[in-house]
């Protein structure tokens, strides 16, 4: 079997001409030994390898592209994940292709569906783009599902929250592919969650809301994980 694992980023806004952001730094470089840990190939993407003019978010699809073909499983991570220190669970053995946390279920699919009621569809799920393991069959059959009126699509959601996500809700509709299983949650475990060592990749999260919206303290959650040797 020869399995990937991907990770993108593209700086966007303030990070334009800059050096990569210490997290992301960071999470790649866990990310990548935890590739060879699992025998795995690693990939660091940039720029627009799915579709140009569509956010950075929806550039992580291209693991839908023929050029990955060669590989039979690939998983992909948002450049804000860590392993777990002493976690030996496999990405490529785990059920399921994605998660589907309790806000994808409620929030993010009304909010979808207040947005494009055309396309959306509850029967199907809206999965969380933080960790992606896609089987080969998988990323074939949604691939055959892109055509001119699907690229369309794609730019009506690339500019709204949703990206990937609802982009990859509306290509399993299209293939009639409903899941059995959904991942563990615990393979994209918000960092401000309790027992945060019993997780296999802490998703390192911005400070919950508060008055006037989130505060990005990533760096500062990461740190302090780091600090107490829940991640490196």
């Amino acid at each position: 079997m020869k399995n990937l694992i991907v990770q993108h980023f593209h700086p966007q806004y303030e990070n334009v001409g800059k050096p990569m952001p210490w997290i992301v730094e960071k999470s790649t470089d866990n990310i990548k030994r935890y590739a060879e840990q699992l025998g795995a190939e690693y990939k660091l993407l940039d720029g627009e390898p799915f579709r140009k003019d569509l956010r950075a978010q929806c550039q992580k699809l291209c693991v839908l592209n023929e050029e990955f073909d060669e590989y039979d499983n690939i998983a992909v991570f948002d450049t804000d994940m860590f392993l777990v220190n002493g976690c030996k669970e496999n990405i490529f053995e785990a059920k399921g292709i994605g998660t589907h946390p309790e806000v994808h279920k409620t929030r993010v699919m009304g909010d979808f569906q207040r947005a494009f009621p055309k396309l959306a569809n509850p029967n199907y799920p809206i999965l969380s783009g933080s960790a992606y393991s896609f089987p080969k069959e998988f990323r074939q059959l949604m691939r055959k599902q892109i055509n001119s009126g699907m690229e369309s699509v794609f730019k009506l959601i690339s500019p709204k929250p949703f990206v990937d996500e609802g982009i990859l809700h509306v290509l399993m509709q299209k293939a009639k592919f409903k899941l059995d299983n959904y991942l563990d949650e615990k393979w994209s475990y918000s960092s401000y969650l309790p027992e945060l060592s019993k997780a296999y990749i802490i998703h390192v999260r911005y400070t919950p809301f508060k008055k006037g919206g989130p505060i990005d303290k990533r760096d500062e959650n990461c740190k302090k994980l780091m600090d107490e040797g829940i991640i490196q």
